[in-house]
C-alpha cells in the first residue's frame, strides 16, 4: 500500500514539511547571463523558458488536488506557455514505461528513488541540467540532498521542494489549571521532564499527564540521533548501542512518573498519539490539531537532547525528480527551479509547505500555515528553531531489507513501562537485537 507522505502538519506535525520540516538566503528568478551566486539570491532557469513545452507530472507523494490548487497555478503564472498533466500514482510505473509514457517529473520522497525511479532504470543524473541552469544546489537545505545522495551515490536526481515541519502543541488550558508555566522555544527534554512532572497528576478521578506521544515516531523512526535499526554495512541489528539507550531512557521516564500505568493497550504509540487530543495531556508533537476543540493551544519548539542541540527531528523531503526518459528535461528543470525560488516557496509557506531552503526567510518563517486553519495565530516560527537531522545512512547494496525491525523495537521498548513487565533497557534492546538477528537470518535462508 502507498505511504502518502503529509507536508501540512494538519495530520501529524510533521512535514515530514517537509516535512518537511526548513534568514534571509534563497532564490529568484533571474535573466540568462545572471550569476546565480550573485548575493545568494538568484535562481536561474534555462534560456528557454517561454518555448511550449508539455509536461507530465507523476503525482507519488501528491494529491491531484494539491497539483491542481497549490502547484499548477503557481508554474503557470510563471510559465504560461507550458502544459501541466497530472498521472495519478494508481497508474503504475511499470505499465507507463511499457506503453513508453513515462512521465517527465515524479514526484516522490527518498523512497521513491529505489522503488520506482532505480528499479525501472528511469533515473537521470541531472548535475549537467543543474550546471547549464545556473542552479545553486547551496540554497537547499544539505539534509535533504543527503537524503537522495544516499541511493544515488553522490549524484543529484532531483530538487526537493518541500521539506517536513515539526513542533511541540502545549494545552495551555491545562498549564493555566494547574499554574505551570508555559514551555519555551529552545527547551532540553530534561527541561521538558521537569515541566511533565509538574503536570502529571490525579485529580477529580482524572489522570493528567505532562507528556504524551506517538512515541515510536518521535523517538525511533524519525529520532533526533539519526539512529538506525539495520546496519549500514551487514546484515544484523543496530539497535543495541549506547546511543540507543540515551534515546529510550530519555523517552520512557515520561510514561514512569508516579501514578501512571500502562498496559500492552494503553501504552501502545497509536493509542498514546490520541491522548492530546481529550485535553489531559500538556504536551504532544504528534497530533491532528483539528481535534483540539476542547482546550487552547499552542506551539514551541521541538525539545533537543543536550547530547545533539539544535537538531530536530529528521523526515523525508518531497522532491521533484526527473527522468532519463523525458523529452522536455529543460521544461522540467525550470519548473524545479522556480518552485524553490524565493517567490515560490513564500507562497508555498502560507499553504502549509515547509521550505527546503537552508536558510529561511523571517518572513517565510512567519506566514507558515496562515492560510488554512489549524495553525493561523500560532506561535509557527518554532517549527524552523531548529535544523532538520539528517537520515540514517542507507545500507549497502545487497544487504537484508528486514522491514519488521521497527515493529519488534515497539514492542520490546514498550515493555519498558508496561505494568507487570518493565523491563530495563538492557534487556529491551538486547531482546530486540536478538529478535532483529534472527529474522534477517530467517529472511536470507528463504532466499537460498
Amino acid at each position: 500500500m502507498k505511504k502518502k507522505t503529509t507536508y501540512t502538519l494538519a495530520l501529524l506535525s510533521a512535514i515530514t514539511v517537509a516535512l518537511t520540516a526548513c534568514g534571509g538566503g534563497g532564490g529568484s528568478t533571474a535573466s540568462p547571463g545572471t550569476d546565480n551566486k550573485t548575493d545568494g539570491k538568484a535562481v536561474q532557469q534555462t534560456p528557454d523558458t517561454q518555448k511550449p513545452a508539455e509536461l507530465s507530472i507523476y503525482l507519488g507523494s501528491m494529491t491531484k488536488k494539491e497539483l491542481d490548487e497549490v502547484y499548477a497555478p503557481l508554474i503557470k503564472e510563471k510559465f504560461p506557455n507550458y502544459t501541466l498533466i497530472g498521472v495519478e500514482s494508481s497508474n503504475k510505473i511499470g505499465d507507463l514505461l511499457a506503453a513508453g509514457n513515462v512521465p517527465d517529473i515524479i514526484v516522490g520522497t527518498k523512497g521513491t528513488i529505489p522503488l520506482s525511479l532505480q528499479e525501472f532504470g528511469i533515473d537521470q543524473d541531472i548535475s549537467d541540467l543543474v550546471k547549464t541552469s545556473k542552479f545553486d544546489l547551496s540554497r537547499i537545505e544539505p539534509a535533504y540532498l543527503d537524503q537522495m545522495k544516499y541511493y544515488t551515490n553522490g549524484k543529484i536526481i532531483g530538487i526537493p521542494i518541500n521539506g517536513p515541519a515539526f513542533a511541540l502543541h502545549y494545552n495551555k488550558t491545562l498549564f493555566d489549571k494547574f499554574g505551570v508555566a508555559y514551555p519555551k522555544d529552545g527547551m532540553t527534554w530534561d527541561d521538558t521532564y521537569e515541566i511533565a512532572k509538574k503536570l502529571t497528576r490525579n485529580e477529580g478521578g482524572i489522570q493528567y499527564r505532562g507528556y504524551s506521544e506517538r512515541w515510536h515516531q518521535m523517538f525511533m523512526e524519525f529520532n533526533q540521533f539519526s539512529l538506525p535499526y539495520l546496519d549500514a554495512k551487514e546484515d544484523k541489528a543496530a539497535v543495541n548501542t549506547d546511543q540507543w539507550k540515551t534515546l529510550i531512557n530519555g523517552f520512557v521516564r515520561f510514561y514512569k512518573l508516579p501514578g501512571l500505568k500502562f498496559d500492552s493497550k494503553t501504552g501502545y504509540t497509536e493509542e498514546d498519539l490520541k491522548v492530546f487530543a481529550t485535553g489531559t495531556s500538556g504536551m504532544q508533537i504528534f497530533g491532528q490539531p483539528d481535534q483540539f476543540k476542547t482546550f487552547d493551544w499552542d506551539i514551541v519548539s521541538v525539545p533537543t537532547f543536550k547530547e545533539k542541540p539544535n537538531g530536530n527531528l529528521w523526515g523525508s523531503a518531497r522532491f521533484f525528480f526527473i527522468t532519463n526518459t523525458s523529452k522536455n528535461k529543460e521544461a522540467a528543470m525550470n519548473v524545479s527551479a522556480f518552485i524553490t525560488s524565493d517567490e515560490a516557496q513564500l507562497k508555498l509557506s502560507r499553504k502549509g509547505y515547509a521550505p527546503s531552503l537552508a536558510k529561511i526567510s523571517d518572513e517565510m518563517k512567519t506566514v507558515f500555515q496562515q492560510d488554512g486553519l489549524n495553525y493561523k495565530g500560532k506561535h509557527v516560527t518554532s517549527f524552523f528553531y531548529n535544523k532538520p537531522a539528517s537520515e540514517p545512512p542507507a545500507r549497502a547494496p545487497g544487504l537484508v531489507n528486514f522491514t519488521k525491525a521497527q515493529a519488534i523495537m515497539i514492542a520490546e521498548v514498550q515493555k519498558m513501562f508496561t505494568d507487570g513487565i518493565e523491563v530495563d533497557v538492557n534487556t529491551a534492546l538486547r531482546n530486540a537485537e536478538e529478535l532483529i538477528n534472527k529474522g534477517i537470518a530467517e529472511q536470507k535462508a528463504t532466499k537460498k
